[in-house]
């Protein structure tokens, strides 16, 4: 399995010393590596099918301690290694027309070293083996976001998704910290066997820092500001972010972890943050006007439903979730990136204005945008099922809501954008058409590979009498679209609904830390002002000291003469005191 990870890794570093600027043939590279680690995943794959493989090489040893790099082949590994290595292929594919006028060829450096840290980061068996993918993975969407780093929006966006990403980071470093200081051992195997033999305090601990860590990476609340900023990024990017295991490895990394979940009791507390994320997204994309910004809320949204599958101790359901939405996702990203090359822009009504409907994208993206509302026979509808399988009747309740608001908010997205017929002719190259229609018929016969799933991660579903009024809450969501934004009938309320989720944007946590970091600043600065009094007040002091002692150095000079009358003096002032009152 390592060289699985390792051929992107060396057309990375080949492309990074050798080929300097040729871009064409760092493109055939990076694309080629990729084709190849899909195609040992998927050897590996149906290799160590229904197995558990190991391959651990010795990093080195200290105070008897070994330190080891360990890969681990199973069903759910080697799934997210095939899902990610084809995403990739895709991603690649579609570069090859996105970034064709760019001149800089250190990004297809940049995405192969990309994906052998996401291909890593899967087949991780240790904890400490994990941070180091999930850091190499962090500091390459750094730089891939701020990959036009001479404009200020993506040079920001990039820093900013590093800053919050970190609190993450630094949470998971503590939580490994804590594991290894009471088992000696990085391995997740070992740590997960472990679990009963920890005091509860410890596995509380380390819980928390672990849900801390997944909902930093996967852009939750209070997180999730970072990857709205991160769709500065080239469009390429944003699909790899959003589609394979960037933001996803937050959710995969609690999946590995689910029995410490479960032992420490924090599944509810893993809910609460899936509802209000996956509400606060659903409201704040109905506001937004950039296409790339509503896929980002709705990524947001579909990574809460898979928080929500863990927070009910539902793996397969998660695992099934986010290999419909890495599908689906990725087709809706190349649309969004085939407009902005023909129109020059991702505002949903501009593209509504310049005309869309009727191209060859319009169909690919209804089965896109009706994935994220879940309609049937897409797979997500069957991928829903599986989310909500343990869900009690209050879960469901707020679920149904969520369903209504998904609908309205990506059918208001695709109403607006194919509003008008289209007046131009929009590109068919072959690196636009393949992966765009591939990814399409995926979506929508994808469902019966539920049916296959069980044999890799065992997922269980039903469709009760809940899930079909969630579909009629997205039916409905899809009407009111219909009505609110097509057919334009009630303006006043589209307003209403714009209005409501601005003053609800008005409440991001990041008003609040600016708010608090401006008040600590005024206090700094009234500290430094009254330690500016105190100064200039000894100094002060000091100086009048200085000139009394200066005056008083002209009395004791030595004259007896002087120091005799000063004597004779004094005596005589006692003496008439001494008359005067006594």
């Amino acid at each position: 399995m390592l060289y699985l990870i390792l051929v992107p890794l060396l057309v990375s570093s080949v492309l990074i010393a050798v080929l300097g600027e040729r871009k064409s043939l760092s493109w055939a590279l990076s694309l080629i590596a990729a084709v190849v680690s899909f195609l040992l995943s998927a050897f590996f794959f149906v290799s160590y099918f229904n197995r558990n493989i190991l391959e651990s090489y010795t990093w080195f040893s200290f105070s008897g301690l070994i330190f080891s790099l360990s890969f681990v082949g199973n069903n759910l590994t080697l799934f997210m290694s095939l899902l990610v290595s084809f995403i990739s292929v895709m991603v690649l594919l579609f570069a090859g027309f996105y970034m064709k006028k760019e001149k800089q060829s250190r990004f297809y450096a940049e995405m192969s070293f990309f994906i052998f840290s996401m291909l890593g980061l899967v087949l991780s068996g240790s904890l400490l083996l994990f941070f180091i993918f999930w850091e190499f993975v962090g500091i390459t969407s750094y730089l891939l976001i701020g990959f036009w780093y001479d404009k200020e929006a993506p040079a920001v966006s990039s820093k900013k998704a590093l800053l919050i990403t970190r609190i993450g980071d630094l949470s998971f470093l503590a939580a490994i910290v804590i594991v290894f200081s009471a088992l000696k051992t990085f391995s997740i195997s070992a740590f997960l066997g472990s679990i009963p033999l920890l005091p509860p305090m410890v596995i509380l601990t380390v819980g928390i820092l672990f849900i801390i860590a997944a909902l930093s990476k996967a852009a939750q609340f209070p997180f999730y500001t970072w990857l709205i900023d991160a769709m500065e990024g080239p469009t390429p990017v944003s699909s790899l972010l959003h589609s394979a295991t960037m933001v996803a490895a937050g959710a995969y990394l609690l999946i590995r972890l689910l029995p410490l979940i479960s032992a420490a009791g924090l599944s509810s507390l893993i809910l609460v943050f899936a509802f209000i994320t996956a509400i606060t997204a659903a409201l704040l994309a109905l506001k937004e006007r950039h296409f790339k910004k509503i896929l980002a809320y709705s990524t947001i949204e579909s990574l809460a439903f898979m928080f929500m599958a863990i927070g009910t101790l539902n793996a397969g359901g998660a695992v099934f979730y986010l290999f419909t939405h890495a599908v689906f996702k990725s087709m809706l990203f190349f649309i969004s990136g085939v407009l902005a090359i023909l129109f020059g822009t991702y505002d949903i009504y501009e593209l509504n204005s310049r005309g869309t409907r009727g191209s060859w994208v319009t169909i690919p993206a209804l089965i896109g945008f009706a994935s994220i509302a879940a309609i049937p026979p897409f797979m997500s509808f069957f991928a829903h099922s599986a989310i909500t399988y343990n869900f009690n009747i209050y879960e469901n309740s707020v679920f149904v809501v969520i369903a209504f608001l998904t609908a309205l908010f990506s059918f208001r997205a695709f109403f607006v954008i194919f509003g008008k017929k289209s007046r131009n002719k929009l590109k068919r190259e072959f690196t636009v058409l393949f992966p765009i229609v591939t990814l399409a018929v995926i979506s929508t016969f994808g469902g019966v590979i539920i049916y296959f799933f069980n044999a890799i991660e065992p997922i269980l579903h039903s469709f009760d009498a809940f899930s079909f009024i969630s579909l009629a809450a997205a039916l409905l969501g899809v009407f009111v679209s219909y009505e609110l934004f097509y057919a334009k009938k009630e303006e006043k309320t589209v307003l209403k609904m714009q209005r409501t989720a601005v003053k609800l944007e008005k409440y991001r946590y990041e008003r609040f830390i600016i708010g608090v970091g401006n008040a600590v600043s005024d206090f700094g600065y009234y500290i430094g002002r009254f330690d500016s009094m105190l100064s200039s007040a000894a100094s002060r002091a000091a100086e009048s000291t200085f000139i009394l002692s200066s005056k008083t150095r002209e009395i004791e000079n030595g004259d007896a003469f002087r120091y005799i009358t000063a004597i004779v003096i004094g005596l005589i002032a006692v003496i008439l005191v001494a008359v005067i009152f006594i």
